[in-house]
């Protein structure tokens, strides 16, 4: 089983841009529709998930099996 991540400068260049959009998002929308408050969470897992996969002892990934059955020609 393998643990893929990206890597740790990938990682945080996509929490760079969640917070961008984060700001972007408060300073130039109303915030009195609840579209934006939906936006602003999706940003917000965006940054949290970015900086677990950057900053976590196991991070954030994907967790793939490796299949030694097949064979390839």
């Amino acid at each position: 089983m393998y643990r893929i991540r990206p890597s740790k400068p990938a990682a945080i260049f996509a929490a760079l841009v969640g917070v961008a959009m984060i700001v972007f998002a408060v300073v130039q929308f109303d915030l009195s529709k609840p579209f934006m408050w939906l936006w602003l969470a999706v940003c917000a897992g965006i940054v949290g998930f970015n900086l677990w996969a950057a900053f976590g002892k196991r991070g954030a990934g994907q967790v793939v099996e490796r299949d030694d059955s097949r064979t390839t020609t």
